[in-house]
């Protein structure tokens, strides 16, 4: 019975039983919550065990197919411009909606004197290049050196066709026994789910306090409600044509609950590139480029969320209000937190908090522990829209290069 499920439904299952398991158990207990922390580390990285060889296999193909049809370049740009613009357009979203609610200053209880451990420029500039491409395989913590690496390879193919030939059978081979490797965990996710989800309930049950918390949360849960419901289905109907928007919406069900109970985008991408390719009949040669870069430079929800804790941040520290240069700035420096957000799969807002703290200065450099205590929901929040906005920007560009093959709602996985 369980097999014939819907996976957003298997999912969805998994996420109630892990609610419940969290609110049953004791918050108090140190060694439950170290177990739990134990499952909830091992699902993130078994949800994940697929994703790096799917994405050094079937990128180079898909780069491949689109360089002989004189698409390759023109697609990359396209989807390079479309992401970054998402930043942009959501960190607005972000500063409107905080200056619109002005949420409440939250007190100084932290310590404020512990260091920031967000990645720095040259930190990232040594994980897209490092001392061997072997080494961007073993770790699989940051998609952009596997990407870029199969990205070459798939260029190289173009040049001597008949001496690279097989080889590139053997990727599409691989590409293939990979996809179904992948497709056995998203049909099983729906387990792992349980653990990550009873893991940060519990969690949030041992470290949220309400009265201090809830303007900054409400503000965030709105953001979230306006992107999801109102700012993605206009772009779905504006640019991708009459089409109902809200049905690719219910397509991405299961990839957006992974994402939320998990605050991890890695742990989402396996799910999402199959409901990519089976429920919204994305071609591969368009998924397998666009939501691997969706992933490394359109994490737009993570952005708005973010900035919109920023705010709060300044606020809690300054009885002077917010300057407009300050809004002004969180704009300049959003698109430069696409590449940071590249780097950090499982900590997107709390890392990108942490950078645009560092980058400000001026005595903020840890503010971002103002809201340390809330960094699960800001995360969750975050990540629940990346992988959202990942799915409907994938059918955007591939109904602009016409390579989807529409099916109906009843057929979708």
């Amino acid at each position: 019975m369980v097999c014939l499920m819907k996976i957003w439904m298997k999912y969805l299952l998994g996420a109630v039983f892990g609610v419940v398991v969290a609110l049953v158990l004791p918050v108090e207990d140190a060694g439950l919550r170290g177990t739990l922390s134990f499952l909830f580390d091992l699902s993130i990285r078994i949800g994940r065990y697929a994703l790096v060889p799917l994405v050094l296999f079937t990128v180079p193909v898909a780069v491949f197919e689109l360089n002989e049809d004189k698409e390759f370049w023109r697609s990359l740009g396209r989807s390079v411009l479309t992401f970054l613009a998402a930043v942009v357009v959501l960190t607005i979203v972000g500063v409107v909606v905080a200056s619109i609610a002005n949420p409440a200053r939250i007190p100084l209880l932290a310590d404020t004197s512990a260091p920031s451990s967000a990645p720095g420029i040259k930190d990232l500039l040594f994980a897209i290049f490092p001392e061997t491409p072997f080494a961007a395989l073993v770790s699989g913590q940051f998609l952009l050196p596997v990407f870029l690496l199969a990205v070459l390879v798939g260029l190289a193919f173009s040049h001597d066709r008949p001496a690279t030939k097989p080889v590139l059978l053997i990727f599409d081979a691989m590409s293939r026994i990979f996809y179904q490797i992948n497709t056995f965990f998203a049909e099983f996710l729906g387990i792992l789910i349980i653990a990550a989800t009873a893991h940060s309930v519990l969690e949030l049950r041992a470290t949220v306090r309400p009265e201090v918390y809830r303007p900054l949360l409400l503000s965030v849960l709105i953001e979230v409600l306006i992107a999801a419901f109102v700012l993605m289905p206009l772009a779905l109907r504006f640019f991708g044509g009459k089409k109902n928007p809200y049905r690719t919406l219910y397509a991405l069900l299961a990839p957006a609950l992974a994402a939320l109970v998990s605050g991890d985008v890695y742990f989402s991408l396996g799910t999402l590139t199959k409901h990519a390719k089976e429920s919204l009949g994305i071609r591969r040669r368009n998924n397998a480029i666009d939501l691997p870069l969706a992933m490394i430079l359109g994490r737009a929800g993570t952005a708005m969320v973010t900035s919109t804790a920023f705010i709060v941040v300044l606020s809690s520290y300054s009885r002077l209000g917010i300057w407009a240069g300050s809004f002004l700035w969180i704009l300049a420096a959003a698109p430069l937190l696409a590449l940071i957000l590249g780097a950090a799969p499982g900590r997107g807002a709390m890392i990108a908090l942490m950078s645009l703290c560092t980058l400000y200065g001026k005595g903020f450099e840890n503010g971002y522990l103002i809201a340390a205590p809330v960094a699960l929901p800001l995360i969750a929040a975050g990540a629940f829209l990346d992988a959202l906005w990942a799915g409907c920007a994938s059918l955007l560009l591939a109904r602009k290069s016409g390579h989807t093959q529409e099916k109906e709602a009843r057929f979708f996985i």
